[in-house]
């Protein structure tokens, strides 16, 4: 009876039609939490505007976009991504590549415009949109780069990124609050021996004085950018050097930290590394460093948005499934947003080649598959889902309870309690929503399972 009275108040509250969102012109009076939590999850539109190559004069022209083999990005493209469930698009922008010498520092208006236009597409789904500086790092071999976190350079680089950020938030300053921008990526020096491991006190210390820097140019140009969120990093997006060393600009409270996470590099980045992950120790080793963050951060009213993170593929699609569901639910349960840069849609055929990574990211922030205790959704493995064959569950720990019912309530199977992996043959099920009710422990959840 209490299970079939907890299915109807599910559908009651849940599946009414949704109410529309509001337009991404406008300003609210929200805070950093509640609009991170609007945002997730999301992707990165990565190796686009992001490109630069060293055989195109300097500046580039529109041809960048397409130099690192991916298309001209097109509206469709980005509603595919809308339409699978992503509430938010970072769009990774190099500039230096399209930008004219000092003092001035004048960015080509055709490249703006392009930037502009990538962005509406995303706009007119009602998705969020994050713009940043990306691969301006300097580099000795690449002319026209610029962004180091050094002191002896430091001088240089606070004028140019003072300059860069006015002309990018006078052309954006009318958009409203959907519109997120950030700093920089990544901000390191290139080769040296601290690049990668969360920086020196030096470099950590300039990274602080260039985000006061952009975030005060930002400030200063008006409009919606008196208010608008910024996110900020510390050393190559480092969580530790955030952690210890980010001094937030201003206090202001609509900053958001922005981190990037490929741990363990091994297994997401590393080639050849290791293509296996999974272990319990690995899994708690994750989860303790994204509790890190939420413990530090957003437990103390901050917002956190992880703007990069996933694992590429190495013919290891369950152990990235794996991988990506305990990401997912880890920072929805310590309150982070995901943004992925690692996924699987296509933009030439616009399909999605290993649709079960996606659906373990959406799962893990769809509030209509979790009806129960969200203390213990960390400790649970959905997926596919929706499906249409065999459906698999994967649990930390072995269940007190487990069982399958239909949405009027009735139990179809009880699963055996001394197990903690099963997998489920839901080809035979009518197309439909139906409930997995699991105990573990003295918890319980619920969660929907659907069979298209």
């Amino acid at each position: 009876m209490k299970i079939t009275i907890f299915i109807a108040l599910y559908f009651l509250l849940y599946c009414t039609e949704a109410s529309a969102q509001k337009a991404f012109t406008e300003m609210r009076d929200i805070t950093g939490l509640e609009i991170a939590k609007e945002m997730a999850p999301g992707v990165n539109l990565w190796n686009t505007l992001d490109a630069s190559c060293w055989w195109l004069p300097v500046p580039h022209g529109l041809e960048s976009e397409v130099c690192w083999q991916q298309p001209y990005t097109t509206p469709e493209m980005v509603a595919s991504i809308a339409e699978r469930g992503f509430k938010t698009l970072r769009i990774p922008v190099t500039w230096y590549n399209h930008m004219g010498p000092a003092p001035e520092y004048l960015i080509d208006e055709k490249w703006m415009d392009r930037v502009e236009e990538v962005a509406n597409y995303a706009f007119d789904n009602n998705m969020y949109v994050i713009i940043n500086i990306h691969h301006d790092d300097l580099k000795e071999d690449q002319l026209g780069s610029w962004l180091v976190t050094t002191y002896n350079k430091q001088d240089t680089v606070t004028d140019q990124i003072e300059k860069v950020w006015i002309q990018i938030a006078t052309r954006f300053k009318d958009y409203g609050d959907y519109l997120i921008f950030e700093t920089m990526n990544e901000p390191r020096e290139v080769g040296s021996p601290h690049e990668w491991d969360s920086g020196s006190a030096e470099h950590r210390d300039v990274v602080n004085a260039l985000n006061l820097a952009a975030v005060n140019a930002i400030r200063s140009t008006g409009g919606n950018n008196s208010s608008r969120f910024i996110m900020v990093p510390q050393v190559g997006g480092n969580m530790r050097a955030a952690i210890e060393d980010l001094v937030i600009p201003n206090d202001d409270p609509k900053i958001i930290v922005s981190v990037h996470n490929y741990d363990p590099y091994l297994f997401t980045l590393d080639d050849p590394g290791t293509n296996t992950w999974g272990t319990n120790a690995e899994k708690t080793e994750l989860k303790n460093g994204i509790k890190l963050l939420g413990d530090h951060f957003v437990k103390n009213g901050r917002a956190v948005v992880v703007g990069e993170w996933g694992a590429f593929d190495k013919n290891n699609l369950e152990d990235r499934i794996v991988y990506y569901d305990e990401f997912a639910r880890a920072c929805q349960l310590n309150g982070l947003t995901p943004i992925s840069w690692v996924y699987s849609f296509d933009r030439e055929s616009l399909k999605w080649k290993y649709p079960e990574l996606e659906d373990a990211i959406l799962d893990a922030f769809d509030p209509n598959l979790v009806l129960g205790n969200l203390n213990i959704e960390n400790n649970v493995g959905i997926y596919p889902n929706p499906a249409s064959h065999t459906v698999k569950i994967k649990l930390t720990s072995l269940p007190s309870q487990i069982e399958l019912y239909s949405v009027k309530g009735q139990q179809l199977l009880q699963l055996d309690s001394t197990k903690s992996q099963f997998e489920i043959d839901m080809s035979g099920f009518e197309t439909g929503v139906y409930m997995l009710k699991m105990q573990l422990g003295e918890e319980t959840t619920i969660r929907k399972i659907i069979v298209e």
